[in-house]
Protein backbone atom coordinates (compact mmCIF):
# COMPACT_ATOMS: atom_id res chain seq x y z
CA UNK A 1 0.00 0.00 0.00
CA UNK A 2 1.28 3.48 -0.90
CA UNK A 3 2.38 5.48 2.13
CA UNK A 4 1.73 9.21 2.53
CA UNK A 5 5.40 10.09 2.22
CA UNK A 6 5.50 8.65 -1.30
CA UNK A 7 2.77 11.08 -2.24
CA UNK A 8 4.76 14.05 -0.93
CA UNK A 9 2.22 14.21 1.98
CA UNK A 10 4.61 13.93 4.86
CA UNK A 11 3.17 17.19 6.18
CA UNK A 12 -0.26 15.61 6.85
CA UNK A 13 -0.81 15.74 10.57
CA UNK A 14 -4.26 14.17 10.85
CA UNK A 15 -3.92 10.41 11.65
CA UNK A 16 -7.38 9.78 10.22
CA UNK A 17 -6.50 11.55 6.98
CA UNK A 18 -3.27 9.63 6.62
CA UNK A 19 -5.18 6.42 7.32
CA UNK A 20 -7.58 7.15 4.46
CA UNK A 21 -4.61 7.66 2.16
CA UNK A 22 -3.06 4.38 3.26
CA UNK A 23 -6.39 2.57 2.96
CA UNK A 24 -6.37 3.33 -0.74
CA UNK A 25 -9.21 5.88 -0.93
CA UNK A 26 -6.80 8.25 -2.62
CA UNK A 27 -5.43 6.97 -5.94
CA UNK A 28 -1.69 6.35 -5.58
CA UNK A 29 0.82 8.63 -7.29
CA UNK A 30 4.18 7.34 -8.41
CA UNK A 31 7.21 9.56 -8.35
CA UNK A 32 7.17 9.70 -12.14
CA UNK A 33 3.54 10.87 -12.12
CA UNK A 34 4.26 13.54 -9.55
CA UNK A 35 7.16 14.79 -11.66
CA UNK A 36 4.86 15.10 -14.70
CA UNK A 37 1.66 16.30 -13.01
CA UNK A 38 0.74 19.05 -10.67
CA UNK A 39 -0.42 17.74 -7.30
CA UNK A 40 -2.37 19.81 -4.77
CA UNK A 41 -3.68 18.59 -1.43
CA UNK A 42 -5.71 21.10 0.58
CA UNK A 43 -7.34 20.41 3.94
CA UNK A 44 -10.82 21.69 4.72
CA UNK A 45 -9.24 24.25 7.06
CA UNK A 46 -7.53 25.80 4.04
CA UNK A 47 -4.08 24.51 5.01
CA UNK A 48 -2.09 23.52 1.92
CA UNK A 49 -0.40 20.20 2.63
CA UNK A 50 0.98 19.43 -0.83
CA UNK A 51 1.70 21.83 -3.69
CA UNK A 52 4.46 20.50 -5.93
CA UNK A 53 6.58 22.49 -8.38
CA UNK A 54 4.52 21.42 -11.39
CA UNK A 55 1.37 22.73 -9.73
CA UNK A 56 3.17 26.01 -9.07
CA UNK A 57 4.14 26.11 -12.75
CA UNK A 58 0.61 25.30 -13.92
CA UNK A 59 -1.05 27.96 -11.77
CA UNK A 60 1.79 30.46 -12.13
CA UNK A 61 2.07 31.17 -8.41
CA UNK A 62 4.54 30.51 -5.60
CA UNK A 63 3.61 27.68 -3.25
CA UNK A 64 0.86 28.94 -0.91
CA UNK A 65 0.70 27.85 2.70
CA UNK A 66 -3.01 28.56 3.19
CA UNK A 67 -5.99 29.43 0.98
CA UNK A 68 -9.41 30.89 1.68
CA UNK A 69 -12.70 29.70 0.21
CA UNK A 70 -10.96 27.21 -2.11
CA UNK A 71 -9.47 30.09 -4.12
CA UNK A 72 -5.85 29.88 -5.18
CA UNK A 73 -4.06 33.24 -4.71
CA UNK A 74 -4.27 35.43 -7.82
CA UNK A 75 -5.98 32.71 -9.89
CA UNK A 76 -9.47 32.73 -11.31
CA UNK A 77 -11.28 29.75 -12.84
CA UNK A 78 -12.96 30.73 -16.11
CA UNK A 79 -15.19 29.12 -18.68
CA UNK A 80 -13.97 28.27 -22.15
CA UNK A 81 -15.34 31.58 -23.43
CA UNK A 82 -13.36 33.43 -20.78
CA UNK A 83 -16.23 34.40 -18.47
CA UNK A 84 -15.64 33.91 -14.73
CA UNK A 85 -16.66 30.60 -13.16
CA UNK A 86 -18.36 30.81 -9.76
CA UNK A 87 -15.82 29.86 -7.09
CA UNK A 88 -18.03 27.04 -5.76
CA UNK A 89 -17.93 25.39 -9.20
CA UNK A 90 -14.15 25.03 -9.36
CA UNK A 91 -12.81 21.46 -9.16
CA UNK A 92 -11.10 22.17 -5.83
CA UNK A 93 -14.24 23.61 -4.26
CA UNK A 94 -16.35 20.72 -5.53
CA UNK A 95 -13.92 18.13 -4.12
CA UNK A 96 -13.91 19.89 -0.74
CA UNK A 97 -17.68 19.70 -0.87
CA UNK A 98 -17.42 15.90 -1.23
CA UNK A 99 -17.82 15.55 -5.00
CA UNK A 100 -15.59 13.38 -7.17
CA UNK A 101 -14.57 15.37 -10.27
CA UNK A 102 -13.54 13.19 -13.17
CA UNK A 103 -10.75 14.14 -15.51
CA UNK A 104 -11.81 17.03 -17.73
CA UNK A 105 -10.33 20.23 -19.15
CA UNK A 106 -10.62 23.38 -17.02
CA UNK A 107 -9.40 26.91 -17.71
CA UNK A 108 -7.66 29.14 -15.19
CA UNK A 109 -6.61 32.77 -15.53
CA UNK A 110 -3.23 33.13 -13.84
CA UNK A 111 -1.79 36.23 -12.13
CA UNK A 112 0.56 36.86 -15.08
CA UNK A 113 -2.42 37.15 -17.42
CA UNK A 114 -1.85 33.77 -19.09
CA UNK A 115 -4.97 31.69 -19.58
CA UNK A 116 -3.98 28.08 -19.00
CA UNK A 117 -5.90 24.96 -20.02
CA UNK A 118 -5.48 22.19 -17.44
CA UNK A 119 -6.79 18.64 -17.32
CA UNK A 120 -7.90 18.26 -13.71
CA UNK A 121 -9.03 15.41 -11.50
CA UNK A 122 -10.32 16.31 -8.03
CA UNK A 123 -10.87 13.71 -5.30
CA UNK A 124 -12.30 14.26 -1.81
CA UNK A 125 -10.24 12.68 0.98
CA UNK A 126 -12.34 11.53 3.94
CA UNK A 127 -11.23 11.07 7.51
CA UNK A 128 -11.95 8.16 9.82
CA UNK A 129 -15.37 9.63 10.68
CA UNK A 130 -16.37 9.62 7.02
CA UNK A 131 -16.28 13.42 6.76
CA UNK A 132 -14.34 15.20 4.01
CA UNK A 133 -10.97 16.18 5.49
CA UNK A 134 -9.18 17.38 2.36
CA UNK A 135 -9.26 17.52 -1.42
CA UNK A 136 -6.63 16.14 -3.78
CA UNK A 137 -6.32 17.81 -7.20
CA UNK A 138 -4.18 16.54 -10.02
CA UNK A 139 -3.40 18.85 -12.95
CA UNK A 140 -1.82 18.34 -16.33
CA UNK A 141 -1.16 21.08 -18.89
CA UNK A 142 -3.02 20.64 -22.18
CA UNK A 143 -3.42 22.85 -25.20
CA UNK A 144 -0.90 25.34 -23.80
CA UNK A 145 -0.42 28.50 -25.78
CA UNK A 146 1.16 27.47 -29.04
CA UNK A 147 4.84 28.22 -29.11
CA UNK A 148 5.84 30.56 -31.90
CA UNK A 149 7.66 28.96 -34.78
CA UNK A 150 11.36 29.30 -34.03
CA UNK A 151 13.52 30.18 -37.01
CA UNK A 152 16.87 29.16 -35.51
CA UNK A 153 18.84 29.68 -38.71
CA UNK A 154 17.58 33.25 -39.12
CA UNK A 155 18.23 34.08 -35.46
CA UNK A 156 21.79 32.74 -35.55
CA UNK A 157 22.45 34.57 -38.82
CA UNK A 158 21.23 37.84 -37.31
CA UNK A 159 23.31 37.25 -34.20
CA UNK A 160 26.40 36.57 -36.34
CA UNK A 161 25.81 39.72 -38.34
CA UNK A 162 25.33 41.73 -35.15
CA UNK A 163 28.46 40.39 -33.45
CA UNK A 164 30.56 40.72 -36.59
CA UNK A 165 30.01 44.45 -37.07
CA UNK A 166 31.99 45.71 -34.09
CA UNK A 167 34.72 44.76 -31.62
CA UNK A 168 33.00 46.85 -28.94
CA UNK A 169 31.50 43.94 -27.00
CA UNK A 170 29.44 45.95 -24.52
CA UNK A 171 27.60 47.84 -27.29
CA UNK A 172 26.35 44.59 -28.86
CA UNK A 173 25.02 42.76 -25.81
CA UNK A 174 21.60 44.34 -25.36
CA UNK A 175 20.78 44.26 -29.11
CA UNK A 176 21.67 40.56 -28.95
CA UNK A 177 19.13 40.01 -26.18
CA UNK A 178 16.49 41.66 -28.37
CA UNK A 179 16.85 38.71 -30.72
CA UNK A 180 15.84 36.39 -27.87
CA UNK A 181 12.96 38.49 -26.50
CA UNK A 182 10.23 37.56 -27.18
CA UNK A 183 11.33 34.80 -29.58
CA UNK A 184 12.45 32.49 -26.75
CA UNK A 185 11.01 34.14 -23.68
CA UNK A 186 9.74 37.31 -22.05
CA UNK A 187 13.09 38.21 -20.50
CA UNK A 188 16.81 37.60 -20.92
CA UNK A 189 19.96 38.19 -18.89
CA UNK A 190 23.64 38.06 -19.69
CA UNK A 191 25.84 37.60 -16.63
CA UNK A 192 29.61 37.74 -16.96
CA UNK A 193 32.20 36.42 -14.55
CA UNK A 194 35.50 38.07 -13.70
CA UNK A 195 38.11 37.99 -10.97
CA UNK A 196 38.17 40.55 -8.18
CA UNK A 197 41.27 42.16 -6.71
CA UNK A 198 41.58 39.32 -4.18
CA UNK A 199 41.05 36.62 -6.80
CA UNK A 200 37.41 36.02 -5.88
CA UNK A 201 34.64 35.44 -8.42
CA UNK A 202 32.74 38.59 -9.30
CA UNK A 203 29.50 38.40 -11.29
CA UNK A 204 28.23 41.33 -13.32
CA UNK A 205 24.94 41.68 -15.17
CA UNK A 206 26.25 42.94 -18.49
CA UNK A 207 22.79 43.24 -20.11
CA UNK A 208 19.15 42.61 -19.24
CA UNK A 209 15.87 42.88 -21.11
CA UNK A 210 12.18 42.18 -20.53
CA UNK A 211 9.33 42.42 -23.03
CA UNK A 212 7.09 44.12 -20.45
CA UNK A 213 8.45 47.66 -19.82
CA UNK A 214 7.14 47.60 -16.25
CA UNK A 215 8.77 44.28 -15.50
CA UNK A 216 11.92 45.43 -17.31
CA UNK A 217 12.25 48.33 -14.86
CA UNK A 218 11.48 45.97 -11.98
CA UNK A 219 14.08 43.47 -13.23
CA UNK A 220 16.71 46.21 -13.40
CA UNK A 221 15.72 47.31 -9.89
CA UNK A 222 16.16 43.78 -8.57
CA UNK A 223 19.57 43.42 -10.24
CA UNK A 224 20.74 46.87 -9.10
CA UNK A 225 19.66 46.47 -5.48
CA UNK A 226 20.99 42.94 -5.18
CA UNK A 227 23.84 42.23 -7.60
CA UNK A 228 24.60 38.62 -8.46
CA UNK A 229 26.60 36.98 -5.68
CA UNK A 230 28.55 33.78 -6.46
CA UNK A 231 28.65 32.87 -2.76
CA UNK A 232 24.90 33.14 -2.15
CA UNK A 233 23.31 29.68 -1.56
CA UNK A 234 20.96 28.79 -4.37
CA UNK A 235 21.74 32.03 -6.13
CA UNK A 236 23.76 30.64 -9.01
CA UNK A 237 22.48 28.58 -11.90
CA UNK A 238 24.26 25.37 -12.81
CA UNK A 239 25.89 27.24 -15.68
CA UNK A 240 28.25 28.82 -13.15
CA UNK A 241 28.52 25.99 -10.65
CA UNK A 242 29.40 23.23 -13.10
CA UNK A 243 29.34 24.68 -16.60
CA UNK A 244 26.16 22.71 -17.39
CA UNK A 245 22.80 23.80 -18.76
CA UNK A 246 20.43 24.76 -15.95
CA UNK A 247 16.64 24.71 -15.84
CA UNK A 248 14.34 26.26 -13.26
CA UNK A 249 10.69 25.29 -13.89
CA UNK A 250 9.43 28.21 -11.82
CA UNK A 251 10.72 30.71 -9.31
CA UNK A 252 8.79 29.23 -6.40
CA UNK A 253 8.49 30.55 -2.88
CA UNK A 254 11.23 28.14 -1.82
CA UNK A 255 13.59 29.69 -4.37
CA UNK A 256 12.63 33.18 -3.27
CA UNK A 257 13.38 32.32 0.35
CA UNK A 258 16.67 30.65 -0.65
CA UNK A 259 18.09 33.52 -2.72
CA UNK A 260 16.49 36.61 -1.13
CA UNK A 261 19.01 38.67 0.82
CA UNK A 262 16.45 40.62 2.77
CA UNK A 263 12.74 41.31 2.94
CA UNK A 264 12.88 44.02 0.26
CA UNK A 265 14.72 41.71 -2.13
CA UNK A 266 12.11 39.00 -1.53
CA UNK A 267 9.30 41.50 -2.15
CA UNK A 268 10.81 42.56 -5.48
CA UNK A 269 11.25 38.94 -6.57
CA UNK A 270 7.62 38.16 -5.74
CA UNK A 271 6.48 41.30 -7.55
CA UNK A 272 8.49 40.28 -10.59
CA UNK A 273 6.27 37.23 -10.74
CA UNK A 274 6.84 33.57 -11.45
CA UNK A 275 9.27 32.80 -14.22
CA UNK A 276 10.85 29.70 -15.62
CA UNK A 277 14.49 29.93 -16.55
CA UNK A 278 16.89 28.30 -18.99
CA UNK A 279 20.57 29.14 -18.49
CA UNK A 280 23.48 28.03 -20.64
CA UNK A 281 27.17 28.66 -19.94
CA UNK A 282 29.43 30.87 -22.00
CA UNK A 283 32.39 28.53 -22.33
CA UNK A 284 35.72 29.58 -23.81
CA UNK A 285 39.28 28.28 -23.43
CA UNK A 286 38.21 25.66 -20.89
CA UNK A 287 36.58 28.20 -18.56
CA UNK A 288 33.15 29.73 -18.00
CA UNK A 289 32.96 33.40 -18.92
CA UNK A 290 29.39 33.74 -17.77
CA UNK A 291 25.87 32.59 -18.54
CA UNK A 292 23.12 33.46 -20.97
CA UNK A 293 19.70 33.16 -19.32
CA UNK A 294 16.21 33.31 -20.81
CA UNK A 295 13.19 33.94 -18.57
CA UNK A 296 9.72 32.75 -19.49
CA UNK A 297 6.67 33.90 -17.56
CA UNK A 298 4.46 31.40 -19.37
CA UNK A 299 5.87 28.44 -17.48
CA UNK A 300 3.37 26.10 -19.13
CA UNK A 301 5.56 26.49 -22.20
CA UNK A 302 8.53 24.41 -21.17
CA UNK A 303 11.85 24.97 -22.90
CA UNK A 304 12.29 22.32 -25.57
CA UNK A 305 15.38 20.58 -26.88
CA UNK A 306 15.44 22.77 -30.00
CA UNK A 307 15.39 25.94 -27.92
CA UNK A 308 18.13 24.62 -25.65
CA UNK A 309 20.26 23.73 -28.67
CA UNK A 310 19.72 27.19 -30.16
CA UNK A 311 20.60 29.00 -26.95
CA UNK A 312 23.68 26.80 -26.45
CA UNK A 313 24.90 27.52 -29.98
CA UNK A 314 24.27 31.25 -29.51
CA UNK A 315 26.09 31.20 -26.17
CA UNK A 316 29.06 29.46 -27.83
CA UNK A 317 29.26 32.13 -30.52
CA UNK A 318 28.86 34.90 -27.95
CA UNK A 319 31.63 33.42 -25.80
CA UNK A 320 34.01 33.36 -28.77
CA UNK A 321 33.05 36.94 -29.59
CA UNK A 322 33.66 38.11 -26.01
CA UNK A 323 36.95 36.24 -25.82
CA UNK A 324 38.14 37.68 -29.13
CA UNK A 325 37.07 41.15 -28.02
CA UNK A 326 39.04 40.68 -24.80
CA UNK A 327 42.13 39.53 -26.68
CA UNK A 328 41.78 42.50 -29.04
CA UNK A 329 41.55 44.92 -26.11
CA UNK A 330 44.56 43.34 -24.45
CA UNK A 331 46.57 43.47 -27.67
CA UNK A 332 45.61 47.09 -28.22
CA UNK A 333 46.53 47.91 -24.62
CA UNK A 334 49.83 46.05 -25.00
CA UNK A 335 50.65 48.09 -28.10
CA UNK A 336 49.73 51.28 -26.24
CA UNK A 337 51.93 50.32 -23.30
CA UNK A 338 54.76 49.38 -25.65
CA UNK A 339 54.61 52.71 -27.46
CA UNK A 340 54.37 54.58 -24.18
CA UNK A 341 57.25 52.58 -22.73
CA UNK A 342 59.45 53.14 -25.79
CA UNK A 343 58.81 56.87 -25.50
CA UNK A 344 59.66 56.85 -21.78
CA UNK A 345 62.64 54.54 -22.26
CA UNK A 346 64.13 56.66 -25.04
CA UNK A 347 63.70 59.75 -22.86
CA UNK A 348 65.21 58.05 -19.79
CA UNK A 349 68.15 56.63 -21.71
CA UNK A 350 68.78 59.95 -23.40
CA UNK A 351 68.76 61.84 -20.09
CA UNK A 352 72.08 60.43 -18.78
CA UNK A 353 73.55 60.16 -22.28
CA UNK A 354 73.25 63.89 -22.91
CA UNK A 355 75.41 65.12 -19.99
CA UNK A 356 77.71 62.12 -20.48
CA UNK A 357 78.29 63.05 -24.11
CA UNK A 358 78.74 66.75 -23.32
CA UNK A 359 81.18 66.04 -20.53
CA UNK A 360 83.26 63.67 -22.68
CA UNK A 361 83.30 66.20 -25.55
CA UNK A 362 84.32 69.00 -23.21
CA UNK A 363 87.06 66.88 -21.64
CA UNK A 364 88.30 65.85 -25.08
CA UNK A 365 88.41 69.48 -26.26
CA UNK A 366 90.29 70.59 -23.15
CA UNK A 367 92.83 67.78 -23.49
CA UNK A 368 93.43 68.57 -27.17
CA UNK A 369 93.84 72.29 -26.52
CA UNK A 370 96.23 71.74 -23.61
CA UNK A 371 98.23 69.26 -25.66
CA UNK A 372 98.60 71.78 -28.49
CA UNK A 373 99.87 74.34 -25.99
CA UNK A 374 102.22 71.80 -24.46
CA UNK A 375 100.61 72.05 -21.07
CA UNK A 376 99.76 69.27 -18.64
CA UNK A 377 96.14 68.25 -18.19
CA UNK A 378 94.91 69.23 -14.65
CA UNK A 379 94.08 66.08 -12.73
CA UNK A 380 91.26 67.79 -10.80
CA UNK A 381 89.44 68.60 -14.04
CA UNK A 382 89.87 65.06 -15.29
CA UNK A 383 88.70 63.62 -11.96
CA UNK A 384 85.61 65.89 -11.96
CA UNK A 385 84.72 64.94 -15.50
CA UNK A 386 85.23 61.26 -14.85
CA UNK A 387 83.05 61.49 -11.73
CA UNK A 388 80.19 62.87 -13.84
CA UNK A 389 80.80 60.18 -16.44
CA UNK A 390 80.78 57.47 -13.80
CA UNK A 391 77.47 58.68 -12.31
CA UNK A 392 75.79 58.75 -15.69
CA UNK A 393 77.21 55.34 -16.63
CA UNK A 394 75.82 53.90 -13.37
CA UNK A 395 72.45 55.40 -14.17
CA UNK A 396 72.52 53.93 -17.66
CA UNK A 397 73.61 50.60 -16.26
CA UNK A 398 70.69 50.63 -13.82
CA UNK A 399 68.20 51.35 -16.60
CA UNK A 400 69.60 48.56 -18.75
CA UNK A 401 69.60 46.16 -15.77
CA UNK A 402 65.91 46.91 -15.20
CA UNK A 403 65.14 46.13 -18.81
CA UNK A 404 67.08 42.87 -18.58
CA UNK A 405 65.27 41.94 -15.36
CA UNK A 406 61.90 42.46 -17.02
CA UNK A 407 63.06 40.23 -19.88
CA UNK A 408 64.17 37.52 -17.43
CA UNK A 409 60.92 37.74 -15.46
CA UNK A 410 58.80 37.52 -18.60
CA UNK A 411 60.78 34.51 -19.80
CA UNK A 412 60.65 32.84 -16.37
CA UNK A 413 64.44 32.90 -16.01
CA UNK A 414 64.68 34.77 -12.71
CA UNK A 415 66.94 32.51 -10.61
CA UNK A 416 67.71 32.88 -6.90
CA UNK A 417 70.88 31.83 -5.09
CA UNK A 418 69.92 31.49 -1.42
CA UNK A 419 72.22 32.02 1.51
CA UNK A 420 71.85 32.99 5.17
CA UNK A 421 71.97 36.73 5.81
CA UNK A 422 70.72 39.45 8.12
CA UNK A 423 68.00 41.67 6.66
CA UNK A 424 68.83 44.44 9.13
CA UNK A 425 72.44 44.50 7.91
CA UNK A 426 71.30 44.62 4.29
CA UNK A 427 69.02 47.57 5.10
CA UNK A 428 71.85 49.38 6.88
CA UNK A 429 74.18 48.85 3.91
CA UNK A 430 71.61 50.21 1.44
CA UNK A 431 70.97 53.29 3.61
CA UNK A 432 74.72 53.93 3.76
CA UNK A 433 74.88 53.85 -0.03
CA UNK A 434 72.07 56.42 -0.23
CA UNK A 435 73.46 58.66 2.52
CA UNK A 436 75.27 61.04 0.16
CA UNK A 437 72.28 61.42 -2.17
CA UNK A 438 69.93 61.87 0.81
CA UNK A 439 72.17 64.55 2.33
CA UNK A 440 72.28 66.38 -0.99
CA UNK A 441 68.45 66.32 -1.12
CA UNK A 442 68.16 67.36 2.53
CA UNK A 443 66.46 64.09 3.46
CA UNK A 444 67.11 62.45 6.82
CA UNK A 445 67.48 58.67 6.72
CA UNK A 446 66.62 56.55 9.76
CA UNK A 447 66.90 52.83 10.55
CA UNK A 448 64.95 51.02 13.24
CA UNK A 449 66.37 47.51 13.56
CA UNK A 450 66.91 46.55 17.22
CA UNK A 451 67.98 42.94 16.51
CA UNK A 452 69.28 40.91 13.58
CA UNK A 453 66.61 39.29 11.40
CA UNK A 454 68.21 36.31 9.72
CA UNK A 455 66.77 34.40 6.79
CA UNK A 456 67.72 32.61 3.60
CA UNK A 457 67.54 34.92 0.59
CA UNK A 458 69.41 35.89 -2.55
CA UNK A 459 71.67 38.79 -1.46
CA UNK A 460 71.82 40.61 -4.80
CA UNK A 461 68.06 40.37 -5.33
CA UNK A 462 67.31 41.35 -1.73
CA UNK A 463 69.58 44.38 -2.05
CA UNK A 464 67.80 45.23 -5.30
CA UNK A 465 64.41 45.12 -3.56
CA UNK A 466 65.50 47.31 -0.64
CA UNK A 467 67.28 49.67 -3.04
CA UNK A 468 64.13 50.09 -5.13
CA UNK A 469 61.98 50.82 -2.07
CA UNK A 470 64.44 53.32 -0.53
CA UNK A 471 65.07 54.96 -3.91
CA UNK A 472 61.30 55.28 -4.41
CA UNK A 473 60.91 56.88 -0.96
CA UNK A 474 63.68 59.41 -1.64
CA UNK A 475 62.25 60.19 -5.05
CA UNK A 476 58.75 60.97 -3.84
CA UNK A 477 59.55 61.90 -0.23
CA UNK A 478 59.72 65.64 -0.93
CA UNK A 479 62.85 65.99 1.19
CA UNK A 480 61.09 64.72 4.31
CA UNK A 481 62.54 62.00 6.61
CA UNK A 482 62.58 58.41 5.36
CA UNK A 483 62.43 55.70 8.03
CA UNK A 484 63.31 52.05 7.38
CA UNK A 485 62.36 49.49 10.03
CA UNK A 486 63.18 45.78 10.21
CA UNK A 487 61.54 43.30 12.56
CA UNK A 488 60.90 39.57 12.90
CA UNK A 489 57.54 37.91 13.35
CA UNK A 490 58.25 34.21 13.86
CA UNK A 491 59.04 32.70 10.48
CA UNK A 492 58.38 36.00 8.70
CA UNK A 493 60.69 38.98 8.28
CA UNK A 494 59.10 42.40 7.83
CA UNK A 495 60.72 45.52 6.37
CA UNK A 496 58.84 48.80 6.09
CA UNK A 497 59.91 51.96 4.30
CA UNK A 498 58.00 55.07 5.34
CA UNK A 499 58.27 58.49 3.75
CA UNK A 500 56.40 61.74 4.38
CA UNK A 501 56.10 62.92 0.80
CA UNK A 502 53.42 63.40 -1.81
CA UNK A 503 51.60 60.11 -1.14
CA UNK A 504 49.62 57.95 -3.53
CA UNK A 505 45.96 58.26 -4.50
CA UNK A 506 43.76 55.27 -3.45
CA UNK A 507 42.92 54.42 -7.07
CA UNK A 508 46.63 54.19 -7.92
CA UNK A 509 47.66 51.88 -5.06
CA UNK A 510 46.42 48.75 -6.85
CA UNK A 511 48.40 49.40 -10.04
CA UNK A 512 51.74 50.87 -8.97
CA UNK A 513 53.24 47.36 -8.80
CA UNK A 514 52.31 46.64 -12.43
CA UNK A 515 54.70 46.91 -15.37
CA UNK A 516 55.25 50.43 -16.79
CA UNK A 517 52.79 51.90 -14.28
CA UNK A 518 53.32 55.05 -12.27
CA UNK A 519 51.11 57.16 -10.01
CA UNK A 520 52.60 60.48 -11.14
CA UNK A 521 53.45 62.21 -14.39
CA UNK A 522 56.73 61.14 -15.99
CA UNK A 523 57.38 64.80 -16.78
CA UNK A 524 58.02 65.58 -13.13
CA UNK A 525 59.47 62.24 -12.03
CA UNK A 526 61.75 60.15 -14.22
CA UNK A 527 62.01 56.40 -14.41
CA UNK A 528 60.74 53.57 -16.55
CA UNK A 529 57.92 52.55 -14.22
CA UNK A 530 59.63 49.20 -13.65
CA UNK A 531 61.15 49.44 -10.17
CA UNK A 532 58.10 48.44 -8.14
CA UNK A 533 57.10 45.84 -10.73
CA UNK A 534 60.51 44.16 -10.48
CA UNK A 535 60.34 44.45 -6.70
CA UNK A 536 57.02 42.61 -6.59
CA UNK A 537 58.26 39.88 -8.91
CA UNK A 538 61.39 39.26 -6.83
CA UNK A 539 59.44 39.31 -3.56
CA UNK A 540 56.90 36.82 -4.92
CA UNK A 541 59.79 34.62 -6.08
CA UNK A 542 60.92 34.62 -2.42
CA UNK A 543 57.35 33.58 -1.49
CA UNK A 544 56.65 36.93 0.15
CA UNK A 545 54.38 39.93 -0.37
CA UNK A 546 54.86 43.66 -0.84
CA UNK A 547 52.11 46.22 -0.41
CA UNK A 548 51.63 49.92 0.15
CA UNK A 549 49.39 52.15 2.24
CA UNK A 550 49.24 55.86 1.67
CA UNK A 551 47.39 59.09 2.27
CA UNK A 552 47.85 61.75 -0.44
CA UNK A 553 49.92 64.61 0.90
CA UNK A 554 51.00 62.70 4.00
CA UNK A 555 53.39 60.10 2.59
CA UNK A 556 53.47 56.39 1.90
CA UNK A 557 54.49 53.22 3.68
CA UNK A 558 55.71 50.18 1.76
CA UNK A 559 55.50 46.88 3.65
CA UNK A 560 57.68 43.95 2.66
CA UNK A 561 57.09 40.53 4.24
CA UNK A 562 59.41 37.61 3.47
CA UNK A 563 59.44 34.03 4.73
CA UNK A 564 62.75 33.46 6.52
CA UNK A 565 63.22 30.06 4.92
CA UNK A 566 64.81 26.96 6.33
CA UNK A 567 66.98 28.42 9.12
CA UNK A 568 67.91 26.97 12.53
CA UNK A 569 65.15 27.29 15.08
CA UNK A 570 67.53 28.92 17.58
CA UNK A 571 67.77 31.93 15.26
CA UNK A 572 64.06 32.52 15.77
CA UNK A 573 64.57 32.66 19.55
CA UNK A 574 68.05 34.07 20.09
CA UNK A 575 67.49 36.96 17.71
CA UNK A 576 63.92 37.80 18.62
CA UNK A 577 63.03 41.35 19.55
CA UNK A 578 63.62 42.04 23.27
CA UNK A 579 60.49 41.90 25.38
CA UNK A 580 59.59 44.25 28.27
CA UNK A 581 61.81 43.92 31.33
CA UNK A 582 60.43 43.36 34.78
CA UNK A 583 58.97 46.46 36.31
CA UNK A 584 58.13 48.15 33.02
Amino acid sequence: MMRAESLGMSGITSPALEARVMDGDVPPLSTRVMDAEGVVLVECTGRVTVFNSQAAAHFGIPVPLHIEHARLPGCEWVREDGTPLPSQDSPLARALAGELVDASVWHVLRPDGVRAALRCTAVPVRGGDGQVAAALVRTHAVDALAAPVLDASRLLAEAGSLLGTSVDAEARLEPLLKLLVPALGEGALLILRSKGTAGEDVLRVAASLHADPGRHALLRDVLTRSPADPSAPGGLPRAFASGAVGRLPILSEEHVVAIARDAEHARLLRELGPHGCLSVPLGARGGTLGALMVLRSNVLRVFGAEEEHLLTELAHRLALYLENARLYREAREAVRQRDEFLGIASHELKTPLTPLSLKVQLLQKQVVNLAREGKDVPTDRVAEALDVVQRQVRRLSGLVDNLLDVSRITAGRLRLELEEMDLASVAAEILYRFSAAAAQAGTELGLEAPVPVVGRWDRLRLEQVVTNLVSNALKYGAGQPVIVSVEANGTLARLTVKDHGIGIAPDDLARIFERFERAVSDRHYGGLGLGLYITRQIVEAFGGTVSAVSTPGEGSTFILELPRGDIPEEWLIAHAAPGPTQGE
